[in-house]
């Protein structure tokens, strides 16, 4: 698994730097998944199908409540259709979502149906690796779900970045990403589930307002 782990990690570097260079361009694939990784016959990798790339210019090209990509792979913005907010970011999180499956053999979203699908894509964590395959390295998980951030500031801010943390761990040196905290998470939630957390506060209001008032008579 270790030898499986280094080669993933290795394809994940040239995958990350020809989407940084593709980026550097101003184009943003949108479509990155296994299939649209090719290797040929010298083990190099290469990034294909960029028919659904755009470039910074184009501007929004689809209608609102559009979403492209093979959808377990697509980003929260793409999924939630926030056309304002897919940039190189969301290949990034496409990568990761890649790099994930190749790892564990399994998607790291699943469901019954579209519907289901892009409701855990905008809502919930994937399964962290460690728990599918346990024998995946741990800073190789870090850096995956790193990738895999919900939210676009939350992931590496540029592909260059997670090649760079990719390579720290073929090289046994320290990768730079962080785990979130108990707090963070707590807070990431909160952020995605506002009405929830609001009805919730509703209810304990009312219950302690009830408790006083039944008090008091």
């Amino acid at each position: 698994t270790r030898l499986l782990s280094g080669r993933v990690a290795a394809f994940g570097v040239q995958a990350a730097e020809a989407l940084e260079h593709a980026h550097s361009l101003g184009i943003v694939h949108r479509d990155v998944k296994p299939g649209n990784l090719m290797l040929d016959a010298a083990g190099k990798l290469w990034v294909a199908d960029f028919g659904l790339a755009r470039t910074a210019a184009d501007g929004d090209l689809t209608m609102t409540g559009d979403v492209l990509g093979t959808l377990r792979y697509v980003s929260p913005e793409q999924a939630l259709a926030k056309h304002n907010l897919v940039d190189h970011r969301t290949d990034v999180y496409a990568l990761g979502a890649t790099l994930y499956e190749l790892l564990t053999g399994s998607p790291a979203v699943d469901g019954r149906d579209r519907a289901e699908i892009l409701r855990k894509i905008s809502e919930e964590e994937p399964s962290p690796p460690r728990k599918v395959v346990p024998a995946v390295p741990r800073e190789l998980e870090t850096v995956v779900l790193k990738a895999l951030g919900k939210g676009p500031e939350e992931r590496y801010p540029s592909a260059q970045e997670l090649a760079d943390d990719l390579r720290r761990f073929l090289e046994d040196r320290p990768i730079l990403a962080r785990r979130p905290s108990l707090r963070e998470k707590a807070a990431k939630w909160l952020r995605r589930h506002r009405s929830v957390a609001a009805a919730a506060v509703i209810g304990l209001l009312l219950a302690v307002v009830g408790l006083t008032v039944s008090t008091v008579l």
